[in-house]
């Protein structure tokens, strides 16, 4: 099973088909990995890449640029079997930055010579330089700039109040045939951002958490999307995954933790309009059953979802109801399935 996002914030009506197409492709590619037996892990990682290559979403090629007109990029991942993260920040000239989060994170448990120990998070050009050790694919920063993201710099260079109008992080949740869990994130931030500005989709708890380490409690996965300011502040990923874990109707925990956590957040009390989003799994091995939810502050969020048994992966847009408020309301919808979880 696996969903995929490609953002919280606006998506005009006429791109919702190209956004739909996109999630159905990244599903598919996810699913692909575990029908050849590969783990949630892998699977999240092979979404996001067809999500990052795509030039409609902020993140990877197509990727909002910073005020000196570079694409720096976040990404990260966590294992919810080993409960290892690895990420990502302010990272230039890599074209799949979700790539070198995997690479971190699977290289937790390895073990380095005169006990050293293996980074959780690089950044900047300690991030690049990793990068090229391990062969991964290094670009200019031009080829990683859209026509349209090119546009929009122009167009908002001297209009910082419109930088929180493309918030399209993307990301990506799952469980495999083992019952365990993994998420993935990956964005290009906020539009004008700062230079070495790193958001939440780079940093642990706020842009993914995953936890299927103990077999007899519901395993928890979950990615976030929108303004990365308020995430950090809030760790929204982690605080989502925790109190899911002990509720009875997750489509109305996942409500009250945005509500309370988010929106009414002491840490975000001087902020008028909190922009957030969440995807996530929640499988109960006891039911086997397996909910992906989402919720959103923002005006629209975009996502995807398939089980090995579907045919067909499905794609939709979630809006917030025409008298709501966008950063005053949280939407929140759901689906369900019931599945044989295995926990061996």
């Amino acid at each position: 099973m696996i969903a995929v996002h490609c953002g919280a914030g606006y998506h005009n009506k006429k791109y919702h088909r190209k956004y739909n197409k996109l999630s159905k492709k990244a599903c598919i590619k996810g699913i692909d990995v575990l029908k050849q037996g590969g783990t949630a892990l892998e699977s999240v990682k092979a979404a996001v890449i067809v999500l990052e290559n795509d030039p409609i979403t902020n993140a990877g090629y197509g990727s909002n640029l910073s005020t000196n007109g570079v694409i720096e990029l976040d990404a990260s991942v966590m294992d919810g079997r080993e409960l290892v993260y690895g990420g990502c920040g302010a990272i230039r000239k890599i074209k799949n930055p979700i790539e070198l989060a995997y690479d971190i994170c699977v290289k937790q448990s390895k073990p380095l010579p005169l006990g050293l120990i293996p980074p959780s998070l690089l950044v900047g050009t300690g991030g690049l330089e990793y990068a090229r050790g391990i062969g991964l694919n290094i670009v200019t920063n031009k080829s990683l700039i859209s026509k349209k993201a090119f546009k929009q710099y122009v167009k908002c260079k001297h209009l910082y109040n419109q930088q929180s109008n493309k918030l399209d992080t993307v990301g990506a949740v799952c469980i495999d045939d083992s019952g365990h869990v993994a998420s993935a994130c990956s964005s290009g931030g906020l539009l004008l951002k700062r230079p070495g500005r790193v958001g939440q989709a780079a940093l642990y708890g706020s842009g993914v958490w995953a936890d299927s380490f103990i077999k007899e409690e519901p395993c928890v996965a979950v990615c976030t999307t929108g303004c990365g300011e308020h995430l950090v502040q809030t760790q929204l990923a982690k605080e989502i995954s925790i109190d899911l874990k002990n509720e009875t109707c997750v489509t109305t925990g996942l409500h009250k933790t945005m509500t309370d956590k988010f929106l009414k957040s002491r840490f975000l009390r001087n902020v008028n309009q909190k922009l957030g989003g969440a995807l996530v799994l929640h499988a109960n091995t006891a039911r086997d059953e397996i909910a992906v939810l989402w919720g959103h502050s923002t005006q629209t969020m975009s996502l995807g979802f398939m089980s090995k048994m579907d045919r067909y992966p499905t794609g939709l847009i979630s809006e917030l109801p025409n008298e709501a408020l966008a950063g005053d309301t949280i939407n929140v919808g759901g689906t369900y399935f019931y599945n044989k979880i295995n926990t061996e």
